[in-house]
């Protein structure tokens, strides 16, 4: 099983596909930023502090991390390591 997607960013319309064999994920960098899954942005959306304007957030660089991609926002954010197996589950 192939994990590790083949990955466009578009940066006029916003958005990340992500494209496995099986099935693609088209995702706006919004919703992106909105459910990094680092410790700091769980803990914030527990608490119910969203403390990011994720309407003018944008997706700068992207990192393979082996396991996931490390993705960069233009707000400065750049801790959260996607996991591949967790972008593929998504359900949007």
């Amino acid at each position: 099983m192939q994990l590790k997607p083949n990955i466009h960013v578009d940066v006029q319309q916003h958005t990340v596909a992500f494209k496995w064999p099986d099935k693609d994920l088209f995702i706006t960098h919004q919703q992106l930023r909105e459910i990094c899954p680092c410790g700091f942005c769980k803990a914030k959306r527990l608490r119910h502090q969203a403390d990011v304007d994720a309407h003018t957030v944008q997706v700068t660089a992207m990192f393979d991390q082996g396991y996931g991609a490390q993705i960069c926002f233009s707000d400065g954010h750049d801790q959260g390591i996607f996991p591949w197996v967790f972008l593929k589950n998504l359900d949007l």
